[in-house]
């Protein structure tokens, strides 16, 4: 299972056999265009052949910028286009923040622990490495469900 996430100018893959997370690479080119998110996307499916692709559905995408929401949409019309079961997940917040998703998410996978980023003060920046994150919650999302 390959999940794939956007979020702004970061795009995170990972890939879990089964419930175990085996790996997970960030691109800042995939975050760049369309095209180059597409051109990622496939890359990592030629590396992992995964059965099951999951990205986040761009109609609901939200808060997503339109960039990224373009992204999105180009990477969900490859993966349908692909001999893999393509799934469109609406992301949900099952909590009150996305720091705190995050440190359930590093408890549950303890290799992502050393990715758990700080919540930023109100005047900081969000922190970059909150993608891995995002990109799980979308596996989790389906593999909770299952």
């Amino acid at each position: 299972m390959l999940a794939v996430a956007v979020r702004r100018d970061l795009a995170c893959m990972m890939y879990l056999q089964g419930k175990t997370l085996k790996d997970w690479r960030v691109s800042h080119k995939a975050a760049r265009s369309p095209g180059d998110g597409v051109s990622v996307l496939r890359t990592w499916m030629a590396i992992y052949e995964p059965d099951v692709v999951i990205c986040q559905n761009p109609d609901s995408a939200g808060r997503k910028s339109a960039r990224n929401i373009l992204i999105l949409t180009a990477m969900a019309r490859v993966i349908s286009d692909a001999d893999v079961l393509d799934l469109l997940v609406t992301r949900r917040y099952a909590y009150r923040n996305i720091y705190e998703e995050a440190a359930m998410i590093a408890r549950r996978y303890p290799a992502l622990k050393q990715k758990l980023p700080k919540k930023p003060r109100i005047w900081e920046t969000e922190p970059r490495r909150i993608i891995y994150f995002e990109a799980m919650a979308l596996a989790l999302a389906v593999l909770d469900e299952q």
